[in-house]
């Protein structure tokens, strides 16, 4: 079975909150007014945001206006990539697909982005952008998300099987895989282009073939799966891609503080699910 990408046009259209959000992410000069007036017009997106801004992860002050929460808590670039991962992440409902774990896929794409970011902040490279890291590692499984909303009952065949990768089983089903299929709708969405170029490569290319950004989001995935399934790390038994090089110690402390809030990103992943 091979997806078509014509079956894209079949997924729901975007909202308004979807549309200007994106107008907002591309523009760099974006008014945080207009912006919390767009999250204030969505209730269930709005009661996200201020539900994140008043996790543990962020402290315990308590937040009720959504401006605050922009300025004060998650700061303007990171809320516009949190929002556009939630307000993207709402197209698809995936309930007919079973085995498709929502507070898994929130759980590992918030965690993605942080250590996506903490890792590309840690290394200061200057062609290497921290919230081009973020948005990367926040969108980086949306395909998934499409995939069980579009072919239901293959996914769950899919998301059961563990003896390849999932990408390899994907492939071997529908003749793509999900990294492939998100780059083609995000594309047409007018998502920012380096969030699509690291899909292509996701989905084409071996880690150590890809940027340097590929590489830090490959890595923030892997580890951020392992964080969520409360496995052991050892940074030893682990090849860094070649950005990385040298840069266990910084790899090691990012880990640590990773594992330390595994209960609040649980608690930020079910807000969203």
């Amino acid at each position: 079975m091979t997806v078509c990408i014509n079956e894209l046009k079949e997924l729901p259209p975007l909202s308004s909150s979807a549309r200007d959000v994106l107008k907002i992410i591309r523009d760099d000069d974006a008014d945080i007014g207009f912006f919390s007036q767009i999250i204030e017009r969505d209730p269930a997106l709005l009661s996200r945001i201020i539900g994140l801004a008043n996790s543990a992860y962020y402290g315990t002050r308590a937040v009720t206006n959504v401006q605050r929460a922009i300025i004060d808590v998650l700061g303007f670039r990171t809320a516009k990539n949190v929002v556009l991962g939630v307000v993207l992440g709402g197209i698809f409902n995936p309930k007919q697909c079973q085995p498709f774990d929502l507070p898994r896929y929130w759980f590992v794409s918030l965690m993605t982005a942080t250590l996506a970011r903490e890792i590309t902040t840690g290394l200061k490279v200057p062609s290497l952008d921290a919230n081009d890291a973020y948005l990367s590692g926040m969108l980086n499984e949306i395909g998934l998300m499409a995939l069980a909303y579009l072919h239901p009952d293959e996914m769950g065949r899919i998301l059961i099987e563990d003896e390849i990768s999932i990408e390899d089983r994907e492939n071997k089903f529908f003749g793509q895989n999900h990294y492939d299929i998100s780059a083609h709708f995000l594309h047409d969405w007018q998502v920012p282009e380096v969030v699509t170029d690291v899909m292509l490569e996701s989905s084409h290319n071996s880690p150590r073939e890809c940027s340097h950004l590929c590489q830090i989001i490959f890595l923030a995935h892997t580890l951020a799966s392992i964080i969520y399934s409360l496995e052991t790390i050892d940074i030893n038994e682990i090849t860094l891609p070649e950005v990385l090089a040298g840069q266990s110690q910084l790899i090691d402390s990012i880990i640590e503080k990773a594992n330390g809030q595994v209960d609040t990103y649980r608690e930020m992943a079910d807000l969203l699910s």
